[in-house]
């Protein structure tokens, strides 16, 4: 498989390297099938600099370095089609998604697969106009998908807290003595372990209110914070301020 998202590397070549010109190349024709020299160049913001040859040579350099997992062709010297035997996380996602447009049973199903895929935004050590354009683009499809299923009482909690971790705006920010004091009067806590270590930084924790009027008010000292249930509520805090808010709880 061919992976966009977070990094790129290609399963099947591990030792495959590309160039910033050469992998904006590749990854523009995963995306788009085919397109023109013309259109390449311009995507490369070469214009000014190189002409039409720059990008023949790239894309000789990506057919040698793709070792025939991949084939480009060059229609009357000026339009560019691709074949490929690999698949790329990107494109699976963006056929998952339109599953879901046909086919709503398949919602929990599809945001599963989709949540393995999603390792982070696409190339994002590249800051290409265009690269930047699709990412922003690609992030938003997926953010859609994820916000639905966080708020869809039939998928698993397991799945989540692990969208906690792909949605980092349900952080408490702020916490102090008098929080945890508050908390250990109102709530029992558990961390979600399986998914989140101490080492890397930030923790889901898990509170269960025995007031709603408490949930209200951790609300209120929250900037934001993902609901469960009307007595469940997960917060996504730094790993010393979980440590914290679990020796001042009684942990399940």
């Amino acid at each position: 498989m061919m992976h966009l998202l977070g990094d790129f590397y290609i399963d099947e070549l591990p030792n495959c390297e590309l160039s910033k010109s050469e992998l904006i190349v590749f990854s523009y024709l995963i995306v788009k099938k085919q397109a023109w020299l013309t259109e390449l160049l311009n995507i490369l913001e070469a214009s000014d600099s190189y002409d039409k040859s720059y990008v023949r040579k790239i894309l000789k350099i990506l057919n040698k370095k793709l070792n025939g997992y991949l084939k480009i062709d060059l229609i009357k010297r000026s339009k560019i089609t691709i074949e490929h035997s690999l698949n790329a996380d990107i494109n699976i996602i963006q056929s998952q998604i339109e599953v879901l447009n046909v086919n709503k049973d398949e919602f929990q199903k599809v945001v599963t697969q989709i949540l393995e895929l999603y390792k982070g935004d696409f190339l994002p050590f590249l800051d290409n106009p265009w690269i930047v354009s699709f990412r922003n683009l690609f992030r938003s499809l997926v953010f859609s998908v994820f916000s639905k299923a966080y708020f869809d009482p039939n998928i698993p909690v397991q799945t989540k807290i692990r969208l906690l971790k792909i949605l980092p705006e349900f952080y408490l920010s702020a916490a102090n003595s008098a929080f945890f004091k508050f908390i250990a009067e109102g709530c029992e806590s558990s961390i979600a372990d399986s998914v989140f270590d101490f080492s890397e930084g930030l923790t889901a924790v898990k509170l269960k209110v025995k007031e709603p009027d408490i949930l209200n008010q951790i609300l209120s000292k929250s900037k934001k914070a993902s609901l469960l249930s009307d007595t469940e509520i997960i917060l996504l805090v730094e790993s010393e301020v979980a440590k914290e808010i679990l020796t001042v709880c009684s942990v399940k």
